[in-house]
C-alpha cells in the first residue's frame, strides 16, 4: 500500500484539497478520488450490504409524505425534546411528561457543519448518510430530527425486526428492513438517486460507546459505488456523529441504575459505596460470576482488571475456534457468529433428535461467542482514562443491563426504550462529505476499503473536536477512574 492519492471533498475546484487520513493503494496514486459514506443499522451478526445471501419476501417502502411530517412532530415534541412551551418553563421542565422521553433539551447542530450537510444532501445530489451509532432508541430519533433539515422524506435502512413488527407502518415511514437483499439496495440506490437520501448506520449494532467509531460495514461504500455507475449526478457519503452530554449532575440516578443491575444479577448490594468504586465492585463481580458460569478458572486474579478481562475473552474465542491467524477480535468474532447461524438455519426442518442435540450445542455456542463480545466492550483503550465521565458511566450500565437482563416485560422495556438519566444536549458534527466516482471492476475492492477507512477516520476526528470542545462542561460531573489506579 502507497500513500499520495489525493481525495476531493464537496469543495472542489479552487477550494481546500482533503488528503487522505488512510493509505490507499498505490494503483490510486496521483490520481483524484471521491469517496462517498454509509452506514447501515444492522445486527450484530448480521451481514454488509455486499454479502450474496438470499432475500427473504420483502416488501419495498411505500413513504407517506403525511404521515412522515405528523410522525417527525409527535417523535420531536413527546419523544424527544418535550411539549413546547412547558419544556422551557423551570422546575415544570423536567417533570416526565413534559421533558420529552429522551429528554433532549437541545440540538446543538452548528452552521458550518449543517452547511455540509446540506451541501451534499439535496435533489440535485445522490446522498448516503452514515451516522455513528451509540445508544438504542435516541439515535432513530435524531436519524429523523436530522432528515428533518435536508431531506424530510429520506429513506432509513433498520434491523428487520423493527420493520417486521409492524410491515406497512414503518414502510408509509420509508424505512428499510435489512433482509431485503438485492431488492432493498436497488430501492436504495433508486431512491438516493432521486434526490431524497438514504440513510445507514455503518458501525452495524449499536455499541453503547459515544467516544468511539468503531469498524464499519462496507454497505456504504458498496451502495455508494453502485449509484456512481448509474448516474450522472454527484454521489457523495456523508458522515455523521453526534455526542449525547448531561447538562447536570446524574449521580443519584446512576446510584439508581446500578442497584438495579445488583438486583437483577443476585450480586451484593453496595449502597454504601462510593460511585466509582461501586462501578468498580460491579464490573467485578460480573466478571467472577461469567467466568464461573463458563468454567473458567483464573491463574493469577491480581493483575487489573481489563487484563483479566482480556484473558477471560481469550479463553472463550479458543474454545470456539482454535485457527484464527491475525485476524482481529472483531472479525474472528463476525467469522464465528456467520457460521453458527449457518449451521442453524441448515437444521430449521430437521426435526430428528441428532438435530435438537446440535441446535441444543450451537445454542451455547451463540451464547459463548455473545460473552465474548461483551468482554470487548468494556475496555482499556476506550475506558482507560484518569476520569469517568457520567456519559461513559451510562452507556456502559445501559450495555450491561441490555447484555445480561434480558429476561421480563421490564427489562424488555428498558432495553428497547432506554431511560436517560437526566436533561440532555446533543452535540452534532458533518464532516466534509466523500465524492464516490466510478472505478473499474478490477479497482473496486480496493476503492471500497479506502471509502470506508476514510469514513470512519472523518467520523472520529469530528468527534474527537466535539469531546475537546465540550469538555469544559463535562469534567466537573466526572470522576477518578478505579480501574487505572
Amino acid at each position: 500500500m502507497a500513500f499520495g492519492a489525493t481525495i476531493v471533498t464537496m469543495q472542489q475546484a479552487g477550494d481546500r484539497l482533503m488528503t487522505a487520513r488512510r493509505p490507499l493503494p498505490a494503483r490510486f496514486a496521483g490520481q483524484v478520488l471521491l469517496l462517498t459514506p454509509l452506514k447501515m443499522p444492522v445486527s450484530a451478526a448480521a451481514s454488509s450490504v455486499g454479502r450474496s445471501v438470499a432475500a427473504r419476501a420483502w416488501r419495498a417502502p411505500s413513504p407517506n409524505a403525511a404521515l412522515m411530517w405528523v410522525l417527525g412532530i409527535v417523535n420531536r415534541w413527546v419523544f424527544l425534546k418535550g411539549l413546547p412551551v412547558l419544556r422551557r418553563v423551570p422546575v415544570v421542565r423536567d417533570l416526565p411528561f413534559v421533558h420529552g422521553y429522551f429528554w433532549i433539551r437541545r440540538v446543538d447542530f452548528p452552521e458550518t457543519d449543517r452547511s455540509n450537510l446540506s451541501r451534499a444532501v439535496n435533489r440535485e445530489t445522490v446522498a448516503f448518510i452514515g451516522p455513528n451509532h451509540p445508544e438504542f432508541g435516541t439515535d432513530w430519533l435524531i436519524d429523523q430530527e436530522v432528515s428533518s433539515f435536508v431531506a424530510p422524506q429520506m429513506a432509513s435502512w433498520a434491523d428487520r425486526g423493527i420493520v417486521n413488527a409492524a410491515p406497512r407502518f414503518w414502510g408509509m415511514n420509508n424505512l428499510i428492513a435489512n433482509d431485503g437483499g438485492d431488492a432493498a439496495r436497488d430501492y436504495s440506490i433508486g431512491w438516493a438517486i432521486e434526490g431524497e437520501g438514504v440513510l445507514l448506520h455503518p458501525e452495524g449494532t449499536v455499541r453503547w460507546t459515544n467516544d468511539q467509531v468503531h469498524p464499519l460495514f462496507p454497505g456504504i461504500a458498496q451502495m455508494a459505488m453502485r449509484a456512481a455507475e448509474r448516474t450522472a449526478k454527484p454521489v457523495y457519503i456523508a458522515p455523521l456523529v453526534w455526542k449525547y452530554r448531561y447538562t447536570g449532575d446524574v449521580s443519584r440516578r446512576i446510584r439508581r441504575e446500578i442497584g438495579l443491575i445488583e438486583k437483577g444479577l443476585k450480586l451484593p448490594r453496595l449502597d454504601r459505596l462510593r460511585i466509582p468504586l461501586r462501578f468498580e465492585a460491579l464490573q467485578k463481580n460480573i466478571l467472577a460470576m461469567r467466568m464461573r458460569q463458563f468454567g473458567y478458572v483464573e491463574t493469577d486474579a491480581s493483575t487489573d482488571f481489563f487484563a483479566r478481562q482480556s484473558a477471560f475473552q481469550a479463553f472463550l474465542l479458543d474454545t470456539l475456534e482454535e485457527e484464527h491467524g491475525t485476524d482481529s477480535v472483531d472479525k474472528r468474532l463476525s467469522r464465528i457468529m456467520r457460521t453458527i447461524r449457518g449451521q442453524r438455519s441448515a437444521l430449521a426442518n430437521d426435526t430428528s433428535p441428532e438435530a435438537d442435540e446440535k441446535r441444543a450445542t450451537l445454542a451455547r455456542r451463540i451464547a459463548t461467542a455473545e460473552e465474548a463480545r461483551r468482554l470487548g466492550e468494556f475496555t482499556r483503550e476506550v475506558y482507560g482514562t484518569a476520569m469517568l465521565t457520567q456519559e461513559q458511566l451510562f452507556e456502559s450500565l445501559k450495555r450491561t443491563r441490555d447484555r445480561l437482563l434480558r429476561h421480563g416485560w421490564k427489562n424488555t422495556i428498558a432495553n428497547m426504550l432506554p431511560r436517560p438519566f437526566g436533561p440532555r444536549v446533543v452535540h452534532i458534527g458533518v464532516p466534509e462529505p466523500i465524492r464516490v466516482v466510478p472505478v473499474a471492476r478490477a479497482d473496486a475492492a480496493a476503492y471500497e476499503t479506502a471509502l470506508i477507512e476514510l469514513t470512519q477516520a472523518l467520523m472520529q476526528d469530528k468527534l474527537d473536536e466535539i469531546n475537546r470542545r465540550i469538555a469544559p462542561a463535562v469534567a466537573p460531573f466526572s470522576v477518578p477512574n478505579p480501574f487505572v489506579r
